[in-house]
C-alpha cells in the first residue's frame, strides 16, 4: 500500500508511484511491525519539466602581451600585437646591394670633409698660438713699460729728501679709541691707552719710504718706558679691510733697554725679531735716534748711528709710507722726522 504525503490520499496499485491528485511521489506504507518513528530514505524526486535547450559556448578570443621595442626605428612591434605579412603575398625583390654602395659612397665624403676640416682647424690653431704668444710678448713688454715709467714717474714726482720737524700741524690729532694725539713744543705727541697701543701714519704720499733712509728723534717725556715699545714704522699702509700693514722698530727705554722689529697685517701685531737687549738705546728721558734704511725688498736698522738688524719686506709694503708708534700710558714726544731718497 502506498500513501499521498501530500494529501494522506491511499493506493493500493503497487505500480503508481505518484499521487493522481497534486503528482507528489508516492511513499509505501510501513508493513506491520514496523517502527513508525524510524528514519526512512525517501529517494530523489524526479524531474518532470522537459529539458532545456543547448547553450552554445564560444570560446574567448586570446590576449596577447607584447614588450615595447628597444628601439623605434625599424621595429615590427605595435601597441597591440605582432604585424606578420599575410599568407601567400609576394616576397619584395631585395635592393641591400644598392644600400650598400650608397652607405660606402657617403662614408668616403664623410671621412674625406672630416680630414679637411681636421687640417684647416690645426692650421687655424697654430696661427692662433703664434698671435696669442705674440700678444702676450706685446703685453708683458707694455706692462713692463707701464710699470718702469709709472715707478719712474712716482720716484720723480717725490722730493729727493724731505724734513718734517714738526712745527707745522700736519699729521692728525686728537682723541681717539686707542689714545691721544698733539702738538707742543714743536713736537708731536702720542700717548697710548694701557695694554694697547697706538698708530699714526704719514699725511700725504710724499712721506713715502719705498727705496728711501727714514730717521725720527722719539723720547720718553717724563722718562717713563712704554711697557711694549714706541718708535718709527716704514711702509705703512690701510689694506682693502681698512687693517695696518707695516713694519716698525721699536725701543724699550727702562733700565734694561731693548729693541724689537714688528709686522702688522691683517690685523695681527707680529714680532719678526724678538726684543733684544741693546746697550746703544738710550734710557730715561734721553731721546734717540731710530732710523730705517730701505733697499728694495731689504730693511736695514739703526738705532742712535749704530747698525742693529736687518730683515727682508716679504710682503711687498714698500709702497707705503712712515708712520709713529707708541704703546700703554707713557707720553712720547717725536721730532726731526726725515727722508732721504
Amino acid at each position: 500500500m502506498k500513501s499521498c504525503p501530500t494529501c494522506n490520499r491511499t493506493y493500493t496499485d503497487a505500480s503508481l508511484n505518484f499521487c493522481l491528485e497534486d503528482g507528489t511521489p508516492l511513499v509505501g506504507s510501513p508493513a506491520p511491525g514496523i517502527d513508525p518513528n524510524a528514519t526512512i530514505r525517501y529517494t530523489d524526486a524526479r524531474d518532470t519539466k522537459p529539458p532545456e535547450a543547448p547553450v552554445e559556448r564560444r570560446p574567448a578570443a586570446p590576449t596577447y602581451q607584447v614588450s615595447p621595442p628597444a628601439s623605434s626605428h625599424g621595429s615590427a612591434f605595435g601597441k597591440q600585437g605582432l604585424a606578420m605579412p599575410a599568407p601567400g603575398a609576394p616576397a619584395r625583390k631585395s635592393s641591400a646591394i644598392w644600400w650598400i654602395l650608397g652607405g660606402v659612397l657617403v662614408l668616403g665624403v664623410i671621412v674625406v670633409g672630416a680630414a679637411i676640416m681636421i687640417i684647416a682647424l690645426a692650421s687655424m690653431g697654430s696661427d692662433s698660438n703664434t698671435n696669442t704668444n705674440r700678444a702676450n710678448v706685446n703685453s708683458r713688454i707694455v706692462n713692463r713699460n707701464a710699470n718702469t715709467n709709472a715707478n719712474a714717474n712716482s720716484s720723480a714726482s717725490l722730493p729727493l729728501s724731505l724734513t718734517d720737524d714738526f712745527s707745522q700741524d700736519k699729521w692728525g690729532t686728537g682723541t681717539y679709541a686707542f689714545g691721544d694725539i698733539w702738538y707742543a713744543d714743536g713736537q708731536y705727541h702720542m700717548r697710548s691707552k694701557e695694554k694697547t697701543y697706538l698708530v699714526m701714519y704719514a699725511p700725504s704720499n710724499e712721506y713715502k719710504t719705498g727705496n728711501a733712509t727714514v730717521q725720527v728723534t722719539a723720547r720718553s717725556v717724563d722718562g717713563t718706558p712704554a711697557q711694549s715699545g714706541f718708535g718709527l714704522i716704514v711702509h705703512g699702509e690701510y689694506s682693502k679691510t681698512r687693517q695696518l700693514e707695516d713694519y716698525a722698530l721699536l725701543i724699550y727705554t727702562g733700565t734694561e733697554p731693548k729693541y724689537e722689529i714688528i709686522k702688522h697685517k691683517g690685523g695681527e701685531q707680529t714680532a719678526i725679531i724678538p726684543w733684544t737687549r741693546s746697550s746703544i738705546i738710550r734710557t730715561g728721558t734721553n731721546p734717540n735716534q731710530l732710523e730705517v734704511r730701505a733697499r728694495g725688498s731689504e730693511l736695514t736698522f739703526y738705532i742712535n748711528g749704530q747698525y742693529v738688524d736687518r730683515i727682508t719686506d716679504t710682503e711687498n709694503f714698500k709702497g707705503g709710507t712712515a708712520g709713529l708708534y707708541t704703546s700703554d700710558t707713557a707720553e712720547v714726544a717725536f721730532d726731526d722726522l726725515e727722508i732721504k731718497r
